[in-house]
């Protein structure tokens, strides 16, 4: 934003658009009339009917990106960087990496509307995700806890340990997943390790042995959500390792009454949202989409569907409105305050390491 225009004369220009404040005011002297956004993003938060409806009253338009993961994504723009993309996703604490490498702009996020007034003040201050100076490395989106789910017609307490994933009286009905920065997690509080991702070789092989012995109480290694969903659905599974809001989709989808439970050692879980390639050439166009996806419309059109904690309480509110509360209250969408005990993922600090641990529980 030029230095000349202040928050508030920013506020003021803003118009409002069909209920979506719209920002192309705000940054004058750049037409983006035919603009594009190149925006990586997980299909899951792509809602077509946004971006036709965005490129409807703007002119721009949003060519999105498929991503499938974080290692893969900080990859590609380690390569390609502003020549390829505009804005792209990220969960957890890789927002921190992508800041060290040189990748991102820090963004002040009072400066987009919407954001400004509608996104929960404790998504705003998540201290490790700011820089010295208050900006913030992310625009937050949603977020979710990682805790117990379990049958509740096959274990009729609720688990209140991680240990529950070694019981042996449920061999081959444990949950357990391919995504592995989900389960490291689970080992080390298992062992009451501090920090999951900066175990040193000694801690890495202990989490790797509860790994492996989880791993065989399991019924398999399931590849995505949705074959472990399927797995719950017949009841194939009956405990494991995911949130709230997926509990409540599972018996959506036709399956058992699914419970949850924080277990004592903690939870941890992620807050993703976007972030702003530094050296964008669309910057403008950038941060007016931004805004389009933080407005309530959006927000619960995609959160209807997501089905997942929302870091925006405008879409919650909407959500509510809209008969949605008792979707809001079993994905904990109006309970913004757990994100403070919640511990965040992040990348491992030695990659390669955690890699080869991570094999070798494949492999046992």
């Amino acid at each position: 934003m030029p230095r000349h225009l202040d928050r508030r004369t920013f506020l003021k220009h803003a118009a409002v658009i069909g209920g979506t404040t719209a920002v192309l005011g705000a940054w004058p002297g750049r037409s983006m009339a035919a603009g594009t956004v190149n925006w990586l993003a997980w299909a899951g938060h792509v809602e077509p009917a946004g971006i036709k409806d965005f490129h409807d009253k703007t002119g721009i338009r949003v060519n999105h990106i498929g991503m499938s993961g974080n290692a893969e994504t900080f990859a590609k723009l380690k390569l390609s960087g502003a020549s390829q993309y505009d804005l792209f996703e990220a969960d957890g604490l890789w927002p921190v990496r992508y800041y060290e490498e040189g990748l991102i702009e820090p963004i002040d996020l009072d400066s987009i509307p919407n954001v400004a007034k509608y996104m929960y003040p404790e998504f705003k201050n998540l201290a490790p995700l700011k820089t010295s100076d208050g900006k913030s490395l992310i625009v937050p989106w949603g977020w979710n806890p990682t805790t117990i789910i379990y049958n509740k017609s096959k274990i009729s307490e609720p688990p209140t340990s991680w240990e529950a994933l070694l019981d042996p009286k449920y061999k081959g009905r444990v949950g357990f997943s391919d995504q592995h920065e989900f389960m490291w997690p689970v080992a080390a509080m298992i062992l009451g390790f501090e920090n999951p991702f900066r175990m040193n070789k000694a801690q890495l092989a202990k989490a790797t042995e509860i790994l492996i012995r989880i791993k065989r109480n399991a019924r398999n290694v399931t590849k995505g959500w949705n074959e472990q969903m399927r797995l719950y659905v017949e009841e194939s599974v009956w405990i494991g390792m995911s949130s709230p809001g997926r509990a409540m989709t599972i018996q959506s989808a036709g399956g058992p009454e699914m419970g949850w439970s924080n277990p004592k050692e903690g939870y941890y879980g992620w807050v993703d949202g976007d972030m702003l390639v530094k050296g964008s050439p669309n910057r403008e166009a950038a941060l007016a989409w931004l805004n389009h996806i933080h407005s309530p419309e959006y927000v619960a059109m995609n959160f209807k569907r997501l089905q997942r904690g929302a870091a925006n309480r405008g879409g919650v509110e909407l959500l509510k409105q809209q008969g949605m509360g008792d979707m809001v209250t079993a994905n904990l969408m109006d309970q913004p305050e757990l994100v403070k005990d919640m511990r965040l993922i992040e990348a491992p600090e030695n990659q390669d390491e955690y890699a080869a641990a991570w094999n070798e529980v494949l492999a046992a």
